[in-house]
């Protein structure tokens, strides 16, 4: 693992290793087993997961084991609900463009277009674009090819979210025949809590890049630190563990990652701790679920960027129950949270 991991010099523009992507557990093994089926086509492919559980970097990788490895990987990310933002701007042309915003106007075209097209979290399109990735993928895609026909010029469509896709269809918030274009192949992506066993792994990766980018010489990822990385739930998934990793680098300090993991447990800045002295069995599960949905609302809402509406919709509530039960829950606000944050970030 090392070894492999020595030789880069850099992670930005550069995948980590397959073997780090996509790990020994058997949480991944449905994942390994498709990518290995789906790579020489251009079938559509929808990408399920957790916010920063690695869908995008799968994204890549499928682009990278496909013949059109050496072609262009266009990443298309909503413009909140109102459009898309893509590099791959050359698929539309100055009149189906609308200004700098990039919102398409008139349906889209694959003059050209080869390589890889991904849509950073699909559910985010608003209906007008929505419309358009339909027809692009009903009307303009070639022909499916063969494992061994020769490949001058492949697209393909990847989509990935975290959304429920098939509740925002039946509230009327996604189309259903985007949704069964794109879903042709579906890849659950699982969560870092149920890939424990790819821990270590991932955990010697992001240290070895840490440690050549920032010019450190912090000790590697002992046993005791790989059991602590492992016994986490690691609410933020890869993302998290990528975060820690650095201030692991930075610091060297086992005791530092265990101080801080084990204060991430506990609740957020701001809610209290429920009392157990003299309390009867009924109202300690009443307080227990209490703290439970607090916990919920605010991973939901840094899951959102604090985006109150949108997480109202994540968890199927209306906007202003989700505003009674944040006052309820005692749940810090985001500037509070984001000023804790940056301590911790430059206390490292």
């Amino acid at each position: 693992m090392a070894e492999e991991i020595a030789a880069l010099t850099t992670r930005y523009g550069l995948l980590p290793p397959e073997s780090v992507i996509l790990g020994v557990s058997s949480a991944m093994k449905e994942i390994r087993d498709k990518l290995e089926k789906i790579a020489y086509t251009d079938v559509p492919v929808l990408i399920r997961g957790e916010t920063g559980s690695g869908k995008e970097v799968l994204a890549r990788l499928l682009h990278k084991k496909s013949p059109g490895e050496f072609t262009p990987f266009h990443m298309v990310s909503p413009a909140g609900r109102t459009g898309w933002r893509t590099s791959a701007s050359f698929m539309f042309s100055e009149e189906q463009n609308n200004g700098a915003n990039g919102n398409v106007q008139d349906k889209p075209g694959r003059q050209g277009c080869i390589g890889t097209l991904f849509f950073d979290d699909v559910a985010e399109l608003n209906a007008a674009s929505q419309r358009h990735l339909t027809q692009l993928l009903y009307d303009d895609r070639p022909l499916g090819m063969g494992a061994s026909d020769p490949p001058p010029e492949l697209f393909r469509v990847v989509c990935s979210t975290r959304h429920d896709l098939e509740r925002e269809m039946s509230l009327g918030n996604f189309r259903e025949d985007l949704f069964y274009s794109i879903s042709i192949v579906s890849l659950p992506l699982p969560p870092l809590r149920a890939r424990r066993d790819d821990i270590p792994g991932l955990a010697w990766y992001f240290w070895e890049i840490y440690r050549q980018e920032l010019g450190v010489n912090a000790p590697a990822p002992s046993t005791r630190l790989v059991q602590i990385l492992q016994e986490y739930d690691w609410p933020e998934n890869i993302r998290e563990l990528e975060s820690v990793m650095r201030g692991y680098a930075l610091l060297g300090s086992v005791d530092k990652i265990a101080e801080d993991l084990a204060a991430k447990i506990s609740l957020p800045a701001g809610c209290k701790a429920p009392s157990l002295r003299g309390i009867s069995l009924k109202k300690l599960a009443k307080q227990e679920a209490r703290e439970l949905e607090r916990k919920i609302i605010f991973r939901t809402l840094r899951e959102t960027q604090w985006n109150r509406k949108q997480a109202a919709r994540t968890l199927n509530v209306s906007y202003r129950t989700l505003l009674y039960k944040i006052k309820e829950a005692g749940v810090p606000p985001k500037r509070i949270v984001m000023k804790r944050e940056k301590k911790i970030e430059e206390s490292y």
